[in-house]
């Protein structure tokens, strides 16, 4: 039977440092893109990350710079749409990565304090290094805001949730996911690929559910940032993880995958478009990325595209913590002395040059290996 690619058990480091570094790029130029509209003043593009917002209008417009040629904004309103699948991307990579690294009997409070120990001291670490940075501007935050933020209350408090760094939303996702990962790792083990769809109906029923006017009146965000709105993507994640782990390989048939991705297309179509089809949206997307970037590290394997991206991957985390306020702020810069968009050149470069100062750190913090891990979670 074909096979659209087989992976080996010794190529899944690799592999989770590639989809890393593309996962991060695609929430990079997502923030970059967005605040491109937002430092000049403009309506940004329509978002459905969070909740059901009918982006007929803007696809509109996006064809339009299409037809003019004006590539530059035909890319960025792309990124500033969709550019927050990087952020299925990572749930993926999360269920995957635990699942095949943790053994089968690992006790729950062994895994939490393991979790903890790699995520919250440099988690904190930026709460403190963004609250000083505001303190010393003149715009401090207070006591009450810094503790809402550094123990992610932020999901239950709608006016507080983009305090501080607005990206930090995301590690209370990951959280709820180690809290439950045990239990589902369980569950899939026993069912396998089957047991998915009953956990992409709660999504579907849980985010249908948030969806609701009063629901979004008191929390537009709740939907989005609670574990029941990820239970596939997560899933998947572990289904793939597990199957290394104990198979040693992984070989998906191509009509399966190909039959999976004509499913997920017209899916996340009418996700994008219909608000009553928009709760399995989330769900057709993680599918989607994670399709495309075990493809693209098939492709790319060997070359230096992919030592590019892993490279980046290794430092993903860092700088998923620290990437955005330097983002928002040099095109805050560049937009007060320019009238038009930010080239896309500028958002690589800014991506390039964060990269490689933290990769700079990262080697010489190897020196000291407790305090590589505090300083940047690694």
């Amino acid at each position: 039977m074909g096979r659209i690619f087989k992976l080996h058990r010794s190529e899944a480091g690799n592999l989770l440092n590639f989809a890393k570094g593309l996962a991060i790029l695609l929430v990079f130029l997502h923030h970059y893109s967005r605040s491109a509209w937002i430092s000049r003043g403009l309506p940004t593009p329509a978002l459905l990350q969070f909740s059901y917002e009918s982006p007929i209008q803007d696809f509109a417009l996006l064809a339009a710079a299409l037809r003019a040629g004006h590539f530059t904004e035909v890319f960025l309103r792309a990124m500033a749409h969709f550019g927050y699948v990087g952020v299925h991307l990572f749930v993926m990579l999360s269920g995957l990565g635990l699942a095949l690294g943790c053994a089968e009997n690992m006790t729950f409070t062994a895994f939490l304090k393991r979790r903890a120990l790699k995520i919250v001291p440099a988690f904190w670490i930026s709460v403190a290094f963004f609250a000083l940075m505001a303190w010393a501007t003149g715009f401090p935050f207070s006591a009450g805001q810094i503790l809402e933020r550094m123990f992610l209350l932020t999901t239950f408090h709608p006016a507080n949730f983009f305090i501080i760094d607005s990206p930090l939303w995301c590690l209370a996702v990951f959280f709820q996911m180690y809290l439950i990962f045990l239990p589902l790792r369980r569950i899939i083990v026993r069912y396998g690929l089957p047991a998915l769809l009953p956990l992409a109906a709660v999504d579907f029923l849980w985010r249908a559910f948030t969806g609701m006017p009063r629901m979004v009146e008191w929390n537009e965000y709740f939907g989005h940032t609670l574990a029941f709105n990820w239970l596939a993507v997560f899933g998947l994640g572990i289904w793939i993880g597990n199957e290394l782990r104990q198979r040693g390989e992984i070989a998906v048939p191509a009509p399966a995958v190909a039959a999976a991705v004509l499913v997920a297309i017209p899916v996340a179509v009418m996700g994008a478009f219909s608000i009553f089809a928009y709760p399995a949206l989330d769900t057709a997307l993680g599918l989607l990325i994670t399709v495309f970037a075990f493809a693209a590290f098939r492709v790319a394997s060997g070359t230096m595209v992919a030592r590019v991206f892993a490279a980046v991957g290794i430092v993903s985390f860092p700088l998923y913590l620290y990437h955005r306020p330097l983002v928002t702020k040099i095109v805050h810069i560049w937009s007060n002395h320019h009238a038009a968009l930010p080239p896309v050149s500028l958002g690589f470069a800014l991506a390039a040059l964060l990269t490689v100062a933290l990769l700079l750190a990262q080697r010489t913090l190897r020196l000291r290996p407790a305090v590589s891990a505090w300083v940047l979670g690694q």
